[in-house]
């Protein structure tokens, strides 16, 4: 039997061929694995973030928010600041100059956050805040831990959130608490109609 150079150039070319195909389809196989692992893991890891917000029922202050916005629990929560962050930064344009945080979940940490959890607390005022930081965008850094899922191994995380003052500059700060107003109007209603026996 004579076996041409022509004919074995076509068996190893059509071996390289089938060998690449099965490359492809492995590489495509592992792409669609780490892109379902990626996504199972969205579904169930944590995800703590930190920033500042303005408090709707006090007219200027704002607050400092730490947030679970992940759907699993995240455990042994820590916070490193870029430079340190004020605490208690009240007042205006006069405003004294505040002193270092000293106390509080960002420098003590927090055990363990579920999902949707937060931890707010009083900041300051604008004045007060931007007389400590001015226009510094301060980086926190957060890291913390997911639970261990079936097969799946605990996850370690870091996320890190820019914190400023700057962008609050002339916001509005009026009083924006509707409850309270809600409850004067009922009272001078109150008052109206209280009147109006007296006089009858």
């Amino acid at each position: 039997m004579i076996i041409t150079t022509t004919a074995l150039a076509a068996s190893d070319w059509a071996s390289d061929g089938t060998f690449g195909a099965g490359m492809i389809a492995t590489g495509v196989a592992t792409i669609a694995t780490m892109v379902n692992y990626h996504l199972f893991r969205t579904q169930v890891d944590p995800h703590v973030i930190i920033y500042a917000a303005a408090d709707d029922k006090r007219p200027s202050v704002i607050l400092l928010v730490i947030e679970n916005v992940g759907r699993g629990l995240a455990k042994q929560v820590s916070f490193k600041c870029s430079s340190p962050l004020p605490e208690h930064a009240y007042g205006f344009e006069d405003a004294p100059l505040a002193k270092p945080m000293t106390s509080g979940p960002i420098l003590n940490g927090i055990p363990a956050l579920g999902p949707g959890a937060k931890r707010v607390f009083t900041w300051g005022q604008y004045g007060g805040i931007h007389k400590f930081i001015g226009s510094k965008v301060i980086d926190v850094t957060i890291r913390f831990k997911g639970d261990r899922i079936g097969m799946f191994d605990a996850t370690e995380h870091e996320v890190v959130c820019p914190i400023e003052i700057k962008s609050f500059e002339g916001t509005d700060a009026s009083d924006k608490n509707y409850d309270k107003e809600a409850a004067k109007q009922l009272k001078r209603i109150a008052d109206v109609v209280e009147a109006s026996f007296r006089g009858s």
